[in-house]
């Protein structure tokens, strides 16, 4: 018994252990206090009289329980979980990226000296293929569940704008009826939504539509797709010989992605198939399944435009990278003759091509020409347009869920598959393409998952076990603020405007399923499932101009809402704080 009370009197374990307690007291004083814990009045706000003696209380118990099971590492266990206890609450109270940060670079550190001669003893478990299939399945229903709830609560909380969520809703209704992606609302007139994008991987979700024809189906799509997405993420840590443990750490990291999840917070995408596909892609190469690649690498180049510039350097990447030169020069080759089709045809007969999205590399009229110019002839310049403070918080959103993995190598052609990441996401001024909040991150969350899975491999054990670690806790804690703040806010939305939305509802299913309707952006998803429904200040006459009178924005139509009394237009409904809708004379209704 001396010998264990010796053990457990150690520097080391008393350190962990008034650290453990010492979270706890704090954790409970953040618990109970009125005073937030960002405000300096909540230090005095501490009773020191109660303070000390809970603390020396948790301490000499902790203490008895350490020496009484000096076997199981006690201390260890006790300054993980209320270190983690305590920083995942904080964070849920101060979601403000630089707090997170400075708990990241703690955690970082904790984690270093507990996977240091396993203090936590994880080396004894023994974890088998079914038990990680389980905990993976589990992570996939955890992002499928999460990026469900969000995409779902934004439309039935009103929060779900005309762009971009009305325009697909309008999209599918046109081709679940003609078979054709036509669209209304997206450039004010009858017209192709692949005159906008070239984006045919849309019809994929056609059939599960015509059964669910609901917008929710397309937000529950999204869910379906990036939890997909795990499969080949999962297959491919396999292939690659990474241990279970390490497969459920990147697992749970890929479950917390705040780059995936809060890609999903602008309602759908065609770009959330850039995940399950680019990874199947790279699965498939590794596997030497080439036929299925090609068909993967496809896949890709039907999501967008764009979206083929990633099999273009991917193509570059097994060009110089993995040797492959046949089928290097084939993808990039195939792809680039894409791209530049694409570009032709949205040019030709399209609405043209986005350029305006690299205004920074814009010079007189030279386009995408010039920008090829400049990129070549002008590198200090791409670099002073490339790392700015807002990009680098960018970068460290991205790479930090990830544990610094797809930087972990010393193979520099490694780094070829990051080029369109750089292209697409860190050479633009167009400030949504640098936000994990939007949904122009896929592909490079993809791309840096591949790299997290080959470059791991090639790491010791300890390095290994730790960077996969980190990734883990990181992506949780990063998830706190960004994807877990919105949900919760979603949820709070939906439970205290519940009067609100039950009101809207009604009002707008007193439109005729097949009037011609103008309504203002948040309405449009909701009456979407006709043949034309234009955003309010359209030019186009409709048979019915449906109008937004909550507080917030029934400021944004005073002057149309005079206009249109002006023209003879009859108010139809009125609900004061609500909504006004208001019919044309000349409507047969």
């Amino acid at each position: 018994m001396k010998k264990k009370l010796l053990a457990a009197l150690s520097i080391e374990k008393l350190i962990q252990r008034f650290i453990a307690v010492w979270c706890c007291i704090n954790l409970y004083t953040v618990l109970t206090s009125a005073i937030p814990f960002t405000d300096k009045a909540f230090a005095f706000n501490v009773n020191p009289f109660v303070y000390v003696p809970i603390l020396a209380a948790l301490f000499v118990s902790l203490s008895i329980i350490s020496a009484t099971f000096s076997e199981h590492n006690v201390d260890s266990w006790a300054f993980a979980l209320g270190f983690a206890a305590f920083t995942s609450y904080t964070l849920t109270l101060n979601r403000e990226f630089w707090y997170c940060m400075s708990l990241i670079v703690l955690a970082a550190i904790a984690l270093n000296f507990l996977v240091k001669d396993d203090k936590l003893q994880i080396g004894r478990i023994k974890l088998g293929k079914k038990v990680t299939v389980l905990i993976v399945s589990l992570c996939a229903l955890f992002i499928f569940g999460v990026v469900s709830a969000i995409s779902c609560l934004r439309y039935a909380t009103y929060s779900s704008p005309n762009f971009d969520f009305g325009i697909w809703c309008n999209m599918f209704h046109h081709m679940k009826e003609g078979f054709l992606p036509i669209v209304s609302s997206e450039r004010d007139k009858l017209l192709s939504h692949f005159a906008v994008h070239i984006s045919p991987i849309y019809y994929l979700l056609l059939p599960l539509y015509c059964i669910f024809p609901s917008p929710y189906t397309l937000q529950i799509s999204q869910g379906i797709i990036l939890a997909g997405g795990i499969i080949p993420f999962y297959l491919l840590a396999r292939h690659k010989g990474l241990s279970n443990k390490v497969i459920v750490m990147l697992s749970i990291a890929y479950a917390f992605s705040p780059a995936l999840i809060c890609g999903t917070t602008y309602d759908l995408h065609e770009n959330c198939f850039l995940v399950p596909l680019l990874l199947w892609m790279f699965y498939f190469f590794e596997k030497g399944k080439y036929p299925l690649m090609y068909l993967a690498a496809f896949g890709v180049c039907m999501i967008k435009e764009d979206a083929c510039l990633f099999v273009l350097f991917f193509g570059i990447f097994l060009f110089l990278s993995k040797k492959k030169y046949l089928h290097g020069i084939i993808l990039a080759v195939l792809s680039a003759a894409y791209f530049g089709l694409a570009m032709f045809l949205l040019t030709k007969f399209g609405d043209g091509v986005l350029s305006d999205r690299f205004n920074n590399y814009m010079y007189e009229d030279n386009g995408l020409v010039g920008m090829v110019r400049i990129i070549l002839a002008d590198p200090a310049y791409v670099f002073t347009q490339t790392l700015k403070p807002e990009k680098l918080v960018y970068l460290l959103k991205l790479l930090l869920p990830l544990g610094f993995l797809p930087l972990a190598t010393k193979k520099v052609s490694h780094f070829v598959i990051l080029l369109p990441f750089m292209l697409i996401n860190l050479m633009t001024d167009y400030e949504y393409q640098f936000s994990i909040d939007f949904q122009y991150s896929f592909g490079a969350a993809a791309c840096l998952m591949y790299l997290a899975v080959i470059n791991a491999k090639e790491l010791g054990d300890r390095p290994k076990k730790y960077m996969s670690s980190l990734a883990a806790v990181a992506a949780v804690m990063i998830f706190l603020i960004t994807a877990g703040g919105r949900l919760n806010a979603l949820e709070e939305r939906y439970k205290t405007g519940a009067e609100e939305f039950a009101t809207l509802n009604s009002a707008l299913e007193t439109l005729p399923e097949d009037a011609s309707v103008k309504a203002s952006t948040f309405f449009i998803p909701h009456i979407a499932a006709r043949d034309e429904v234009y955003e309010i200040r359209s030019n186009n006459e409709t048979d019915y101009v449906v109008f937004d009178m909550r507080p917030s924005l029934i400021h944004e139509t005073d002057d149309l809402r005079v206009l249109y009394a002006a023209m003879g237009y009859s108010t139809e409904l009125d609900i004061p704080d609500r909504i006004m809708i208001m019919k044309n004379p000349r409507a047969d209704y």
